[in-house]
């Protein structure tokens, strides 16, 4: 990659990260430092009064926060319901989450890409699935990547483990 190539795409994942934060707070949300979204992602901002990120926190590119459910209201004219979502404190949303009203995401967990969000999920913890289901701690899931970050396995399945942290984080 060239250095014109790498200067528009550090651009571009500047600025995409930096509108969505600035907009949702335009728009009511309740945003910390240090929060990161991805591209692609939708949140509602005609509702966005009703969402809370906390610092740190990351929704992974296609993630979509849901404020409102208007199902009864098409079908049989019943109130619309609204529901307040809080990201956590360093909370992680992977690629394609969806988080639906009335959810609650802990600090420092980890919802694992294409899960669905329907409620509170604790602190320290790993959720996967469609409905999200707790698969294990945080510290119990950083022990088996430690495992296998030392092991031969890593090489074996092709990962590699790069220390640095996402320059593209906004303050």
């Amino acid at each position: 990659m060239n250095i014109v190539s790498f200067l528009k795409q550090l651009y571009l994942d500047i600025t995409w990260s930096m509108f969505p934060v600035w907009r949702l707070k335009k728009s009511g949300a309740k945003v910390g430092n240090n929060v990161f979204i991805g591209r692609h992602c939708y949140v509602e901002l005609e509702n966005a009064k009703f969402l809370t990120i906390e610092d740190g926190a990351v929704l992974a590119a296609y993630s979509k926060i849901i404020l409102h459910d208007s199902s009864l209201n098409n079908i049989n004219g019943f109130d619309l319901l609204y529901g307040r979502v809080i990201l956590g404190k360093n909370c992680y949303l992977g690629a394609d989450v969806t988080v639906l009203p009335g959810s609650k995401i802990g600090k420092n967990t980890i919802v694992g890409a294409g899960s669905l969000v329907k409620g509170d999920l604790n602190d320290n913890s790993v959720y996967v699935g469609r409905p999200a289901k707790f698969i294990s701690s945080v510290d119990d899931l950083t022990t088996k990547w430690q495992k296998i970050k030392h092991s031969s396995v890593a090489d074996q399945l092709g990962y590699q483990f790069l220390p640095k942290k996402s320059p593209y984080l906004v303050k």
